[in-house]
């Protein structure tokens, strides 16, 4: 192509390009625009057409800092309808005593006379749906009663159970408030609410103690400005401790019988008090309040006006349950982030963070696309102004290459842009393009992925000159082996190789791979040596779905099995192994940041005496406090990442220090076991660091056991001999964990050094049962004549439990009596009454 057709296209492409960035300029500014508009629209105060008429009841007054929420979701779903509301205040928080409920009841049966009917009646929040339920005989006979806002989970489901009633209960997100709030402030234990005795603060009192329940690590209070003075209340926000933080729920009275604004309200807690202030409701925000979650009111309105529209529109108000859950949003100051150091990294997802700095693309960045859309337009306009002119100065130029020169040229780029240099095979871009231009979803056809096993060490050991003259040997192979059975091949990379077989599907063990394990196995002759290596190959068949790119990387990831699992090998892709790496990626990363940051605790499965049916010991069992990642998950990790020694010492260490706090509290203590691992084995250091507990917290080692799998005793190596000594040498009794799972033969016991028998529940799942039960008495007896203690697991069912202290069974560990359960709840254990009869 000459170089004026070329600077030509340019020149036109340059111009289209312009026109089209100038037209969308165009376009984002009028959008911009409109949005603006849309953005400055003032709602309207009524709806266009008026096809129904109702009340709506508000407990408070129109300064309520819910009440500008309340009335723009109903407008915003009720006007769209066709219905219009009037609105009656109750101002329940100024007027709430019995005298103002029975005036406001004399006005407002007075303003209801004489006046136009209603369709239906919108209560908002406790008082209001508490007036409506008790005169709706009297006032609302016949009407749908739709509420929202209310606090009170009796109340509103006293009202859902009349038919002419429903509505939305007021979701109280305190306990996210308090989660995330304990995420920022870790090391604060206190938490103290501050209420008052309005329907909606007695409410929020009741939540709030019963939440603190989920929180036994923590110091939950009150204080209720209801009695107090508002002089009281600040001596009682300066007298609160400073490793504590505050939760603003609803206090706007105090014992004078004033009602605060929020506002008041917020001054005075945040002028009296250092610590920091948390709040699970609307309002507050920007002065001086962290922030929290809190109901969407707003939102809960807009869907109580859809329901009364669709009411209003025949829908059967009985049909529709009280809807308990909301819609909730989680609000944050960032400031108040700043002041107190905290990173808004915690913070919950899609978070609202206000006062934040806004940076420049924030401030600016809706009006920087058409500016640079314009900007473009002006630069390709320049560029095609400067390619005319250079267009005029090219028109009278020969051609300095005949047209086969320039075809040859091209062609020699192509191929080098193609092509290894080395080897002459398809480099890694133009064998991905190859693949992606020749294979489609629906073809039949295997990737394999090849890595030569070791060859760093080849070139350590021969040098770059050497492994070249390989590399090369192998690609003259690989190109004969490809064109001989009409595969696609290509370097990947420094010693990896990317197939492709066409029409059919590679297994691990088929000719395909045997050929190709033979191919890199040849012994290859360089300067006087020979040189053997191996590959590791990963398969990836098609599937109909999945794209020739991640087939590649599938390929490439069963390589890497392959390769783990000793190299000169054949792996193929499965899906289930792609889902099994991430999942066990995710769980080494919680179990690092465990080990980090003091991410396990234990709970305690107590062990009862048969007879007496007391407390005899207890299993500790380890639990990772990441949510969702349980024993059978972490174990297994730990044990293929060679950490199981770690969760070994930090269970210990965790065992040690629960028996001296339960010694101290003044406890009875019992011996607590725990688990030890085989892997364990290795670490030397364990037995000193139990000694060296048990000396610092002065805990008799009798009070520590060890459970350890029969696997691990049956090995008899010197080095478990010569452990298992140092345990009784201590006075720490052993246990045969999981009896009956493994090798299972009572011969062994007789020489083994353990002190008591643990029989698995697998064993009294298969033998406790009619016509095998005397297997599992027979097994009972022979430990007590070879003079070993026996504790049954698993026992789940009164029966069994009854059968196997027939049998002389001295100790139960099962469901029955009690499952695991924290150390403040196992110390105290006691077998209830129903379990004992």
């Amino acid at each position: 192509m000459k170089r004026q057709q070329l600077y030509g296209r340019i020149r036109l492409a340059a111009i289209m390009i312009s026109l089209t960035c100038l037209l969308t300029a165009v376009m984002m500014i009028f959008t911009l625009f409109n949005d603006l508009q849309s953005d400055n629209a003032i709602e309207p105060d009524t709806p266009a057409e008026v096809s129904h008429r109702v009340l709506f009841l508000s407990s408070y007054n129109p300064q309520y800092f819910t009440a500008d929420d309340q009335l723009a979701g109903l407008k915003e779903s009720l006007y769209p309808n066709g219905v219009e509301f009037d609105t009656v205040y109750m101002d329940a928080m100024n007027y709430n005593s019995v005298s103002d409920k029975m005036a406001f009841h004399e006005y407002f049966t007075y303003r209801m006379k004489g006046r136009r009917k209603y369709e239906a009646v919108i209560a908002g929040d406790d008082n209001a749906l508490e007036f409506v339920m008790q005169y709706q005989d009297e006032l609302f006979d016949g009407l749908p009663v739709i509420f929202f806002g209310i606090n009170d989970m009796e109340r509103a489901g006293k009202a859902g159970k009349n038919p002419m009633m429903t509505g939305y209960y007021e979701v109280n997100y305190l306990s996210q408030t308090i989660d995330t709030a304990i995420k920022l402030f870790p090391d604060i234990k206190k938490v103290v609410a501050l209420h008052d005795e309005s329907e909606a603060g007695k409410a929020d009192a009741e939540i709030f103690l019963d939440v603190g329940r989920d929180y036994p690590d923590y110091e939950f209070s009150t204080i209720d400005t209801a009695y107090m003075t508002l002089t009281e209340f600040i001596h009682a926000l300066e007298r609160l401790p400073k490793d504590c933080m505050i939760i603003y729920m609803t206090c706007y009275s105090d014992i004078d019988g004033i009602t605060y604004s929020l506002l008041d309200r917020t001054n005075v807690i945040i002028s009296n008090t250092d610590q920091p202030v948390f709040r699970n409701y609307l309002g507050a925000e920007g002065t001086g309040i962290i922030g929290g979650t809190y109901l969407d009111v707003r939102e809960q309105c807009r869907l109580a006006g859809e329901l009364v529209a669709s009411v209003l529109s025949g829908a059967d108000i009985k049909d529709r349950l009280v809807d308990t859950e909301g819609s909730g949003i989680s609000s944050y100051d960032y400031t108040m982030l700043m002041k107190f150091g905290l990173d808004p990294a915690l913070l919950p997802p899609d978070s609202i963070i206000y006062n934040r700095p806004q940076t420049f693309f924030e401030a600016y960045g809706y009006i920087l696309p058409p500016v640079l859309f314009i900007t473009l337009a002006l630069l390709m306009l320049l560029t095609a102004a400067m390619l005319t002119a250079k267009n005029a100065k090219l028109a009278n130029e020969e051609l300095r290459r005949s047209k086969e020169t320039i075809e040859r040229s091209e062609q020699e780029m192509r191929y080098r842009a193609e092509h290894d240099e080395l080897m002459g095979l398809l480099n890694r871009r133009a064998a991905a393009d190859h693949l992606r231009a020749e294979l489609t979803a629906q073809d039949t056809y295997s990737v394999i992925m090849a890595d030569i096993d070791g060859f760093k060490n080849v070139n350590e050991s021969y040098g770059h000159q050497i492994t070249d003259e390989i590399l090369v040997t192998i690609g003259n192979s690989i190109k004969q082996l490809a064109g001989e059975n009409g595969w696609f091949a290509g370097r990947y990379g420094g010693d990896e190789f990317l197939f492709m077989i066409r029409n059919r599907h590679v297994e691990a063990g088929d000719d395909v791979t045997g050929l190709l394990l033979e191919l890199f196995s040849r012994p290859i002759p360089i300067s006087g040596e020979t040189v053997a290596l191996a590959a590791s190959i990963g398969v990836s068949n098609s599937d109909g779905e999945t794209s020739t790119d991640q087939h590649v990387l599938n390929a490439e990831s069963a390589m890497y099995v392959a390769k783990t699992r000793g190299g000169n090998g054949a792996f193929v892709f499965d899906e289930k192994m792609r889902q099994k790496q991430r999942d066990d990626e995710r769980i080494r990363e919680k179990l690092l940041e465990a080990f980090e940051n003091d991410g396990f605790y234990m709970l305690y499965q107590p062990q009862i005496d048969a007879v007496t049916q007391k407390v005899s010991g207890y299993e500790a069992l380890v639990r990772m406090k990441e949510p969702g990642i349980y024993p059978g998950q972490f174990i297994p990790v730990a044990e293929q990442n060679g950490w199981i020694w770690k969760i070994g010492r930090i269970t210990t260490e965790l065992v040690i220090k629960q028996l001296a706090s339960w010694r101290d509290q003044g406890h009875e203590l019992h011996p607590v076991s725990v688990n030890f691992s085989s892997n364990q084995i290795n670490d030397l250091g364990y037995l000193s660091m139990v000694k060296r507990l048990l000396e610092e917290y002065d805990i008799p080692a009798g009070y520590l056991e060890i459970e350890i799998t029969e696997g691990l005793f049956l090995e008899r190596s010197n080095q478990s001999s010569e452990l298992f000594q140092r345990f009784k040498d201590l006075g720490i009794r052993l246990l045969m964990d999981d009896f009956g799972t493994g090798y299972s033969s009572l011969g062994y016991l007789t020489y083994i050094p353990v002190d008591v028998i643990k029989l698995d529940k697998s064993l009294v799942d298969a033998y406790l049962v009619d016509g095998k039960d005397l297997f599992i008495r027979d097994v009972i007896q022979l430990m007590h004549d070879l003079d070993k203690e026996m504790i049954i697991e698993g026992v789940e069912e009164k029966w069994q439990y009854e059968r196997l202290r027939e049998f002389g069974a001295e100790t139960i560990q099962g469901y029955y009596f009690s499952k695991p359960i924290p150390s403040d709840e196992a110390i105290v254990f006691k077998v209830k009454e129903q379990v004992e009869e």
